[in-house]
């Protein structure tokens, strides 16, 4: 219960002071209130928050939002390494990020500010600083929502009455992207298979059967690179070549996540990822004669694909130059790219007992790959942004042209909806509805009476 008092200072001004015990059997008081309503307010407010099972203590406000985000972290025992990792980064001292994103870091706006002392308006404010700041609109959302989990804690904790993140405005996804949000239809998303081929050819072993893969299985970076000599499933060759084979497969059990300069393994993103791929025929005669040749393909355990270090170019006595003499440095990336597929081979140290971190392979291997099969592919027109990860929207794309239904889409990329996939790639699965529209303008036909019946009633 709590009791409102009227005291005198010794000024002779008066005040009302509110009084209640918590569950713990400890005396509180609030004071300073000038009217008697504002402080019958006030007790209605504690005695709500008893009710409710928590502890009102006006003092708990006043502890800073770093140290509260930090018990916050520590108490979320659900996080993946990866998105734990994530939030340790985005909560950092500012000193750890760098340039312009240290004035806008969540710890340099909000950690030494007081719970009670964050205002709507002040987040606000910030998110307005990140997006005049040209941050992109998911960066600004993430950063939003991962200050709003920590002061959605505060208000359970009782250190807060409620969340002064609630009804902040964000920046759209759909005004930055130009469509809907979450929905991939960008055409330099989508390869064709000739596409992929001149990509293929274009990129050095190993990594070419992790491209061809990658488009024809729709594994995420981490899953491919996660993948391991047992995890691959193929099936026996046919005594009878008429027969239709079984189809081989992948098994997704891990992924490669490095936090820290350390690499390891994880488990996949969702629980549909752990899942069984089935593979077309030519990846099944890839992955027989890739096995055949890896070092270690007769090991269950050793890593599908190997780590690379990119060894340094050798130094040929003479200076790059433009028409007019002036010397040049090529951009590492244009440099590979201009070596043979041979030469950029020639250029990997491959580390078998490692599985590929993502980053190298894709400044070392991928972005002069892209460049190379323009330059002895012409015809093949690849986007010179491509992203790896267009080959995964790629491996969509070739299964609905293949007819393949949604729901076996869905699990084959590992979506733990098929409302997921039908909504990422809804403008793949478009077309004119003539077959269904025929089918039920068919329902509506009359059939014409024959001339020889005769009505028996009038």
């Amino acid at each position: 219960m709590t009791n409102v008092r009227k005291l005198t200072r010794p000024d002779g001004t008066r005040f009302y002071q509110v009084r209640w015990r918590t569950p713990d059997g400890k005396h509180r008081t609030k004071g300073g209130f000038t009217t008697k309503k504002a402080a019958e307010d006030y007790a209605t407010e504690v005695e709500h928050a008893q009710q409710r099972g928590t502890t009102f203590d006006p003092k708990a406000g006043g502890v800073t939002f770093r140290a509260v985000a930090g018990e916050w972290l520590a108490s979320r025992h659900d996080l993946k390494p990866r998105t734990r990792a994530g939030y340790e980064y985005a909560l950092a001292a500012a000193e750890k990020h760098r340039g312009k994103a240290r004035e806008l870091c969540i710890d340099a706006t909000f950690g030494g500010y007081p719970l009670n002392k964050i205002t709507r308006t002040y987040i606000s404010e910030w998110v307005q600083r990140m997006t005049t700041a040209d941050k992109k609109p998911s960066t600004v959302r993430h950063a939003y929502f991962l200050v709003r989990m920590v002061l959605a804690q505060a208000v359970v904790d009782g250190r807060l009455a409620e969340n002064p993140a609630g009804y902040v405005k964000l920046p759209s996804e759909r005004s930055a992207s130009g469509g809907t949000p979450g929905v991939v239809d960008d055409p330099d998303q989508f390869l064709t298979a000739a596409q992929v081929s001149a990509l293929v050819d274009a990129t050095p072993w190993p990594y070419n059967v992790m491209v061809h893969l990658a488009a024809w299985s729709g594994l995420r970076a981490a899953e491919l690179a996660g993948l391991q000599v047992g995890d691959v499933e193929l099936p026996a060759k046919a005594i009878n070549p008429n027969a239709a084979a079984k189809p081989g497969q992948l098994r997704v059990e891990r992924t490669v996540i490095v936090i820290d300069g350390v690499v390891g393994y994880d488990t996949p993103k969702t629980k549909g990822s752990r899942r069984r791929v089935p593979l077309t025929p030519a990846t099944v005669d890839v992955l027989r004669d890739y096995l055949a040749a890896h070092p270690r393909g007769d090991e269950a355990g050793a890593p599908l694909f190997p780590a690379s270090v990119l060894v340094a170019a050798k130094p040929t006595g003479k200076r790059a130059t433009d028409e007019n003499g002036k010397r040049v440095v090529p951009k590492a990336e244009d440099a590979l790219a201009a070596l043979a597929v041979e030469e950029a081979e020639a250029r990997l140290t491959l580390d078998w007992d490692s599985p590929p971190r993502h980053p190298s392979f894709y400044k070392s291997v991928y972005r002069p790959a892209v460049l190379r099969a323009n330059r002895l592919t012409p015809s093949a027109g690849l986007p010179p942004g491509l992203k790896f990860h267009a080959l995964r929207h790629t491996y969509a794309s070739l299964c609905v042209a293949a007819s393949i239904p949604p729901l076996a889409i869905a699990r084959f990329m590992g979506h733990s909806k098929v409302t997921t996939t039908l909504s990422v790639y809804a403008h793949l699965f478009e077309d004119d509805h003539a077959d269904a529209m025929a089918a039920l303008g068919a329902m509506d036909s009359t059939p014409a009476r024959a001339s020889n019946v005769i009505r028996l009633r009038g």
